[in-house]
């Protein structure tokens, strides 16, 4: 990943940590905008259409699943990495017994759930076809790749935050990201 990639991630940490996820995704999508005109600037113009009320409902179903099955203390939802995968956007979701923290995330691939179906990501699909275009592999645009994909996990942990307020289950710590991201947000019910 680019330079700019990391600093950007850095300099929005600590609002992700404090659960601005709406202020993370217009700053980077204000980043985007700043760099030189690309295939991927189209993610500047689309956003997730996915309802949140749709969302929380799925997390409440898994959330229903698996505290049948034991005292969930934690959650996650991934997104699938978007990037290599063009072709489906979509979001898993796991449950732990014990939540972790946010020090080291290798305890995020160790859950206690059972599989639970995955949910497609809707609205974004023109910037799935730039991803799945030569302009991936076109040097020039690594900064825009890199700095497009970080709006698009931005946008997607702001819509579970916004799904939050209507989840019924949800009683502990929910983080969210895509995969292979470190950039990890935070959310509780009412957030």
């Amino acid at each position: 990943m680019g330079d700019i990639f990391f600093e950007i991630q850095n300099e929005l940490l600590p609002g992700l940590r404090a659960g601005d996820t709406a202020r993370c995704e217009r700053a980077v999508a204000n980043r985007l905008a700043a760099l030189p005109q690309s295939p991927f600037h189209i993610a500047i113009e689309l956003s997730i259409t996915n309802s949140p009320v749709d969302i929380a409902a799925h997390f409440d179903g898994f959330f229903r699943q698996e505290a049948a099955r034991f005292k969930i203390g934690a959650a996650y939802t991934e997104m699938n990495g978007f990037d290599i995968n063009p072709a489906r956007w979509f979001f898993d979701v796991f449950a732990y017994n014990d939540y972790g923290g946010h020090g080291e995330y290798d305890w995020l691939a160790d859950w206690q759930s059972d599989p639970y179906d995955d949910m497609t990501i809707t609205g974004l699909e023109r910037l799935q076809e730039v991803y799945a275009s030569a302009a991936f592999r076109d040097q020039r645009f690594n900064d825009a790749g890199y700095v497009a994909g970080l709006l698009v996990v931005t946008r997607f942990q702001d819509l579970i935050r916004r799904a939050t307020r209507h989840m019924q289950g949800l009683h502990f710590p929910l983080l969210a990201t895509a995969h292979d991201y470190d950039f990890i947000s935070e959310v509780r019910l009412g957030s």
